[in-house]
């Protein structure tokens, strides 16, 4: 299984899609534990890609190329993961999107999957969402986090709008909130909790806070 998943690491650095997929689905025909695949497996071959892309050896198309091995490799794996969620207690739960006016959605998607790893109920609305959409999700699933996603500078005043509209209605107070991209703001700028633009450390850093919350130590 290590060898597996140590090849299934150098083909998603190696940016070969076809061979990728076929090891993650040898590795849950294998019966292999979804989230053993995403988190030894995919995981940290994105993790050499991106810090590939840091040193300049590889570029944003490079990037974009293993975003969508990672989006092929989770339509196989997402609906393991579920079941796997289902039988164990949830660690917490997200509401995320990409806010009003922008597109984008490769650290979102990444971030998305390492939550889901680590036993985080996901509830994903997508990309270009507006303030509204946000504030109806968490009155409705009452999540520990919130989390928002820009890439574009025009698109970060959308930050600041939905955590308004979160004071409004009295919610703000009741959700962490998470914002990443680039850093074209600081959490303190918009009124979030937490800015990082690495979907590593904002899993952990999500990890430590519902830790803290169940322990009464935030």
């Amino acid at each position: 299984m290590a060898e597996k998943l140590e090849n299934l690491i150098k083909s998603v650095v190696e940016l070969d899609f076809d061979n990728s997929l076929k090891l993650v689905r040898e590795e849950v025909e294998s019966g292999v534990p979804a989230r053993t695949i995403l988190k030894d497996g995919l995981i940290p071959g994105l993790g050499e890609v991106g810090k590939k892309f840091e040193r300049h050896e590889y570029f944003l198309s490079e990037l974009v190329f293993a975003a969508q091995i990672m989006d092929a490799s989770m339509k196989i794996l997402t609906p393991l993961l579920k079941k796997d969620v289902g039988k164990a207690p949830s660690v917490g739960k997200l509401v995320i999107g990409t806010v009003k006016g922008d597109l984008h959605d490769i650290g979102k998607n990444i971030f998305i999957a390492l939550m889901r790893a680590g036993g985080f109920e996901v509830y994903d609305l997508g990309v270009d969402i507006p303030v509204e959409k946000f504030v109806e999700k968490v009155k409705e699933v009452k999540p520990d986090i919130l989390g928002m996603s820009a890439i574009l500078s025009i698109a970060t005043e959308g930050f600041k709008r939905v955590i308004e509209s979160l004071k409004k209605d009295g919610l703000r107070d009741e959700v962490y909130v998470m914002i990443g991209g680039p850093p074209l703001v600081t959490a303190e700028e918009v009124g979030a909790d937490f800015y990082c633009n690495d979907a590593f450390i904002g899993f952990e850093t999500a990890k430590r806070y519902v830790e803290g919350k169940r322990t009464g130590k935030r």
